[in-house]
């Protein structure tokens, strides 16, 4: 498998389904990147709309709510 190959099975966390080695490494490389990208954005997101949610908490009980939310 190419090495952009690999770094797509990596960012995926998966093995590349079959057929996927008859794709060009370029087309690999740029999928990683829209990839990468996204899941970027996603955390990005999520913070943003975590951060906003405790705007809705009490002060006081914003430690205990990011202790239970493991932040």
């Amino acid at each position: 498998m190419s090495d952009a190959g690999q770094a797509l099975a990596r960012t995926l966390q998966s093995p590349l389904p079959p057929g996927f080695d008859t794709v060009a490494d370029a087309d690999l490389a740029r999928l990683h990147g829209f990839l990468t990208k996204a899941v970027e954005h996603r955390s990005t997101s999520l913070d943003d709309a975590i951060a906003g949610s405790l705007k809705h908490t009490p002060r006081l009980m914003r430690p205990a709510v990011k202790k239970a939310l493991g932040l």
